[in-house]
């Protein structure tokens, strides 16, 4: 039986993938890639015979793309901004869909953008027929908008975010990246800027603790915080470690508690991949209400603390003092399934 024809279209499928965006779009590549006849459209990618490299202007108006989507004769065609909901990628999607009239056009984007009154008017006459999205506040506005989308939680590779076979390797790990031994570790990892609420984290080093906080090498350039953020985060003695780690599933290994501070909607993607890399490996989490988080993990078993900033400090010697919960339960796997129902439904 011959595979389903599909196209996905994207800005970068190239590594590292080292945060949230390229681990959501490269594990969506890998699932496509392994159970469709696929091909690919990007500006940034790797050598293989199915993806394709455009250079396209930024609308993505191209004889080159509309040609390579007539010739492959998709039955289904995503488009993964990596701006998210922009009115530029509404516009994108747009006339990607025009270009395939013939065939089911998804749009999946993972956080909401500002938009202005006249953007929304026009995004009316151009909206998606169906979108997916792992955001509260996106799938809402779309709902207003009687857009056809489903909330969509995020995949998770539990091939390499597991917990460790034995408590003793934490000391040999936090020797290897240089982290003080005999200290309570809170990790936290993301793009070092202003929208990430990183200087809520400076109490808790002030308290004993000892704050690691693991930067994205692939930071867009939109995305970087002030210098002074990174120097007054060093200053209270946090250590931040921004070179890429090609193991990063040793730090959450390394860590007591994982940390997620965000409180601005669009400061992270709906649903916080590094949250559930953490409860993958067996680590407890203290974070904000934030996304769909609630709605697709609750308390995880007890091993997710929903807090304000301010009140951190309580909820690090709660958990701390919480001897009884099974750290190693979660409900990372069955969120792994429900995406994957979800994909591919939407696509057959």
């Amino acid at each position: 039986m011959s595979k389903k024809k599909a196209i996905l279209i994207t800005e970068y499928l190239n590594p590292p993938y080292d945060e949230g965006i390229k681990k959501t779009v490269y594990n969506l590549f890998l699932e496509l890639d392994q159970k469709y006849n696929l091909q690919i459209i990007c500006r940034k990618g790797f050598q293989k015979d199915n993806i394709h490299i455009t250079n396209s202007n930024k609308l993505f108006i191209s004889k080159s793309i509309k040609s390579q989507i007539h010739k492959h004769q998709p039955e289904a065609l995503i488009y993964f901004p990596f701006a998210s909901a922009t009115f530029a990628g509404y516009l994108r999607f747009f006339i990607l869909s025009i270009f395939n009239k013939k065939a089911k056009n998804i749009l999946f984007a993972l956080q909401p953008k500002s938009l202005n009154f006249w953007q929304k008017f026009v995004i009316r006459f151009i909206k998606p027929k169906l979108a997916l999205t792992p955001s509260p506040e996106l799938h809402g506005f779309w709902n207003n908008m009687n857009i056809s989308n489903l909330l969509t939680p995020l995949y998770t590779n539990l091939d390499n975010f597991t917990p460790l076979d034995n408590p003793s390797q934490k000391s040999e790990l936090s020797k290897k990246y240089n982290i003080p031994l005999n200290s309570f570790i809170i990790s936290h990892m993301g793009h070092l800027n202003e929208g990430r609420n990183l200087k809520s984290l400076i109490p808790l080093q002030k308290a004993g603790y000892q704050v690691v906080i693991v930067g994205s090498s692939s930071t867009p350039k939109d995305s970087v915080g002030p210098s002074s953020l990174k120097k007054e985060l060093l200053q209270e003695g946090i250590i931040i470690l921004d070179g890429y780690i090609e193991r990063i599933e040793e730090i959450y290994q390394l860590s007591d508690a994982y940390i997620f501070p965000v409180i601005a909607k669009t400061g992270s993607i709906g649903m916080p991949l590094s949250i559930m890399e953490a409860r993958a490996c067996g680590i407890p989490v203290i974070t904000t209400d934030f996304g769909s988080l609630k709605t697709f993990l609750d308390s995880d078993f007890g091993n997710i603390y929903y807090s304000l900033p301010e009140k951190f400090l309580g909820f690090i010697e709660q958990l701390k003092n919480d001897l009884s919960i099974d750290r190693l339960k979660t409900k990372v796997h069955q969120l792994n399934e429900k995406y994957l129902e979800i994909i591919h439904n939407t696509l057959n």
